[in-house]
This record gives structure tokens, C-alpha cells and sequence, in this order.
């Protein structure tokens, strides 16, 4: 059982000052319109910003503890309005409604590492985009390096005020890279320390999948989307070993899968 809920207080401070993608997505959803689906939508890092631009958007995510830092963010911008919040498994959403622009952010597909899983987030993808919509996802270039440190030494991330008032956190993390099973096993401790210098401790791990370009292709068309790109940054530059980020953008066909001309 994933538990992101251990950590969706300390998510925020994890991004902290990370806003390389967010024109990307907006101008991403220039081109779209609205309404827009993000998928693992966490405290609403980039499902924000896109309600403040004045889109309609619906956010997904199966941690309740990240939906209710995102759902206060909305209220205190008072933008909830805009936006729909829905706890829920991407794996198993039937939402019942279709769109012009579903994206995940940041790694976050990278988050269905067992056998069958990203091709099932693909299908839910494809079964909510409208024909002719856009899927995007955002994800690291596996190239060497790309993770960091993977040998298990514990590595200090960075020491950041809060998230409570007049307390600071230690975030420490330990990656071990999986490369046959095309993983980093990911192990943090969070360290708060309050202004009488006690601390608290957090403990939390995940797995992160990663891919590769061609395996993505392949992918995408098991699961009836067509490709329309795979780059290697938010400015849609082509895909080297010195890009860091590995982004797709496909479309569900406008005719359905099947079909012929008449």
C-alpha cells in the first residue's frame, strides 16, 4: 500500500521554489482550453496556477492528506470555484467526463511501478481524453546521472523553515537505483526541529519507475494514443543525453480505434 500521506505536509517544502514548468502548462492549456485534468495532483502545485489564469480544472490524487493542503490553498485564493478536487486512483477513475488536456506533472507517472500499471494509466488517459485531445506527461531522461546519487549514502536535501511557524525541517534522502527493474527506491527522513530544539521524525519511501523514449512510444500505442512528440525540456527542445526532463505529448485519434474511412 503507497502512503503518500505520510509526507503531504512536507511536499510543499520539497518543491519549494520549482516553477521551471509552469509556464509549459499554461501555455499548454492556451492551446487546449479548458476543462483540464491533472492526474497526481498532489497539493496542487501546478493545478493552482492554472485556476489563478482563470481554466477550469479537475484534480486527481489518491492522498487525501495532499488534496487537503491543495483544497486550502484554493480557498484562501479563493478559487474554488475553479477547480474540482477528487480523491480518487487514477488506475480505476471512470469520471465520466472527457477533455481537451490531461497531464501528469513532475515524475509523478513514474509513481505506477508494478507490472500492468502504466499501461493502465494510459488506457484511463486515453478513455477521458476527448478525440483529438492532448495527454503530456513529465518525466526524468534516464540518461546516467540523471537521479543523483543511487548507491544508498544518506545525502542531506536541504534545511527550510517550516512547515510549521517558527520550526525548520531536515529533509535527508537515500536513493538505490534498480536498473533491470528500471527503479530508484527512495527512502527519506524528515527531520523537524522546534524552536526549544525538540524534534519530530519522519520517516518515508516510495519507488519510482523510470522509462525510456522508445518504451514510451510503445506504450502509448498499446494504448491507442498516437504520439505527437517526445522532447527533451519545457521548451519542447529535442531529446538528447543532456536533457534532463523526457516530456510526451500524444493524442487520442479523432476516429476511434477500429475504424475506417467511409
Amino acid at each position: 500500500m503507497r502512503d503518500y500521506d505520510s509526507f503531504a505536509r512536507f511536499y510543499d517544502l520539497d518543491t519549494e521554489g520549482y516553477e521551471d514548468d509552469l509556464p509549459f502548462w499554461l501555455n499548454l492549456a492556451r492551446r487546449t482550453g479548458g476543462p483540464i485534468l491533472e492526474l497526481a495532483c498532489g497539493t496542487g502545485r501546478v493545478l493552482l496556477p492554472l485556476a489563478e489564469a482563470g481554466f477550469s480544472v479537475v484534480g486527481i490524487d489518491i492522498s487525501p492528506a495532499m488534496l487537503a493542503i491543495a483544497r486550502a490553498k484554493l480557498a484562501e485564493a479563493d478559487l474554488l470555484n475553479q477547480a474540482e478536487l477528487i480523491e480518487g486512483n487514477v488506475l480505476t477513475m471512470d469520471l465520466q467526463r472527457q477533455f481537451p488536456l490531461i497531464f501528469i506533472a513532475l515524475n509523478s507517472f513514474g509513481h505506477f511501478n508494478e507490472p500492468g500499471e502504466p499501461e493502465e494509466a494510459l488506457e484511463r488517459i486515453r478513455a477521458h481524453l476527448r478525440p483529438g485531445g492532448l495527454g503530456v506527461l513529465d518525466l526524468p531522461n534516464p540518461v546516467p546521472g540523471a537521479f543523483g546519487d543511487t548507491t544508498g549514502l544518506l545525502i542531506h536535501d536541504y534545511t527550510r523553515a517550516g512547515p510549521e511557524p517558527d520550526w525548520q525541517t531536515v529533509k535527508l534522502r537515500s536513493q538505490v537505483l534498480a536498473p533491470i527493474e528500471q527503479e530508484v527506491d527512495v527512502s527519506i527522513l524528515y527531520d523537524e526541529v522546534g524552536p526549544a530544539g525538540e524534534v519530530r521524525r519522519t520517516l518515508a519511501s516510495f519507488v519510482l519507475r523510470f522509462f525510456y523514449r522508445n518504451e514510451l512510444r510503445l506504450l502509448m500505442e498499446k494504448a491507442g494514443l498516437v504520439v505527437e512528440g517526445i522532447y527533451g525540456g519545457y521548451n519542447l527542445d529535442p531529446l538528447t543525453e543532456d536533457s534532463e526532463r523526457l516530456i510526451v505529448l500524444a493524442r487520442r485519434p479523432t476516429r476511434s480505434r477500429g475504424s475506417s474511412k467511409s
